[in-house]
């Protein structure tokens, strides 16, 4: 049941909303709370295929693992894989895209005080 819960509810529909929302709040271009929502969302929705068959092949069989470990090793092993899903995660959706890049260089263009770009 705990291993089902992870992969099919709380890994699609809160973990991955909230990574791609962070990484708007941080690499995005607006300051307004709702594009950053919205962007993260159809960021996710387009790299959901790949993502989730990454999630499936990774949490599914540690999770797996990890419930039937003793508590005190349970979770320095959850930490050890979560250190490793992070480092996965970074690589492949860390950086900022192409189009994005445009972007970033209009803004700091607008807010320069001489107005060169930046």
């Amino acid at each position: 049941k705990m291993v089902v819960f992870d992969v099919c509810v709380h890994l699609p529909l809160i973990y991955f909303p909230a990574y791609y929302t962070c990484r708007e709040i941080v690499t995005g271009t607006s300051w307004n709370p709702l594009v950053w929502m919205k962007d993260g969302c159809s960021k996710y929705w387009n790299n959901k295929d790949e993502d989730l068959l990454a999630m499936i092949k990774l949490w599914g069989p540690s999770d797996c693992v990890q419930f039937i470990m003793p508590i005190h090793l349970s979770m320095p092993f959850r930490h050890m894989v979560s250190f490793f899903w992070t480092m996965y995660v970074s690589f492949t959706r860390g950086g900022v895209e192409d189009d994005d890049k445009e972007e970033i260089s209009n803004l700091k263009r607008r807010l320069s005080v001489s107005g060169d770009s930046a």
